[in-house]
């Protein structure tokens, strides 16, 4: 891997807020003979985990992708953007998934899975876990999502997902949870796919003992064909024009701002502000209804200093606000760290 995709790959890491890296022993479940999951211990390795993931109490209904999706996506979900896909279940020694819903816009991907455990599990023991090699494929061939894991030294970063995700896990009942994928924070635009292939090998989980941190994979073949629905793939999203701006230091022609079903989001490539802070921002529609930043572990949010420079700042923020409170005109407004309030002004182009 050449020195830019390194970097590239450390900001891919970097931004997986939620989580951390950590030494443990990895135990690794392979087939024997029989057929049987068994549990090998192999040498302490680095590993990335989640943290943060716990169980709900009772089955979840008011969070419909887990406690880490954002309020925006909530509002489509309300709203009826989210669409039931029930594909049959997969079975590998007697953990069976289906893939039980999806949400799909150009800012998020969710993807709800059911999974089934049998007798010889216990369902304590997936109370932190995760698809380890998931990978998302549409009908172009375009990874729509996979998990950074499966980034190898030699491949373009480029060619792979490239934003923040999470996985959470919610009990249904002693033998059955729901494993809600959320991902956000991509680079680019998330496609309009008409079909995916949903494929992974893995599912680890982990706990701890003694303070101790150990990881079990179990290993089988879960594959699922996916008919995206026309809402998501014909989905239309807002394109915003700034018109005015009170800082005339910020280049108006070069902000970009686009609303979907489930966040607002702008863009601004260049802000000369050496030592400040964008801070308190929100959204506000001509009806003066305000909406705040996402806030969500995996989001969206922030700033990035070009190679060589201290002064130039590339500004991008996702909020709440979503295409169900859309208005023709909205203001950003957005205060330093020295009290000054910038004020963006947007008007609809389509």
């Amino acid at each position: 891997m050449n020195k830019q995709n390194k970097e590239m790959l450390e900001k891919v890491k970097q931004k997986i807020s939620i989580s951390n890296f950590e030494e443990g022993e990895n135990i690794i479940m392979k087939k024997d003979k029989k057929n049987i999951l068994k549990p090998v211990a192999i040498a302490s390795i680095v590993i990335m985990s989640i943290s943060g993931v716990t169980f709900a109490a009772t089955t979840f209904i008011k969070d419909f992708f887990g406690k880490n999706s954002s309020d925006g996506v909530d509002t489509a979900v309300n709203n009826g953007y989210v669409s039931d896909i029930k594909t049959d279940y997969q079975n590998a020694d007697g953990i069976e998934i289906n893939v039980d819903s999806i949400l799909m816009d150009d800012f998020n991907f969710d993807m709800n899975f059911n999974v089934k455990i049998n007798e010889n599990y216990n369902i304590d023991d997936f109370e932190h876990v995760e698809f380890e090699d998931l990978k998302i494929v549409d009908e172009t061939g375009k990874i729509v999502f996979d998990t950074h894991d499966l980034i190898q030294e030699d491949d373009k970063i480029e060619d792979h997902y490239q934003g923040s995700y999470s996985f959470l896990p919610t009990k249904v009942n002693d033998n059955e949870f729901k494993l809600s994928l959320s991902a956000t924070g991509n680079p680019n635009v998330f496609p309009k796919s008409k079909h995916l292939t949903v494929d992974f090998t893995k599912i680890k989980t982990y706990k701890y003992i003694n303070e101790k941190k150990e990881e079990i994979v179990y290993e089988g073949n879960w594959h699922f064909e996916v008919d995206v629905p026309e809402e998501f793939y014909n989905r239309e999203t807002i394109i915003y024009k700034v018109k005015n701006c009170t800082d005339e230091s910020i280049n108006i022609n070069k902000v970009t701002a686009s609303l979907s079903n489930t966040a607002f989001k702008i863009s601004i490539p260049e802000i000369e502000a050496e030592g400040i802070a964008l801070q308190k921002e929100y959204v506000e529609t001509s009806e003066g209804i305000k909406f705040e930043t996402a806030q969500r572990s995996d989001g969206d949010g922030g700033y990035s200093l070009p190679d060589g420079e201290n002064k130039i700042i590339n500004y991008h923020q996702t909020f709440n606000l979503t295409k169900y409170d859309a208005t023709d005109n909205l203001t950003v407004h957005m205060f330093t760290n020295k009290g000054e309030e910038i004020i963006i002004e947007l008007e609809r182009q389509n």
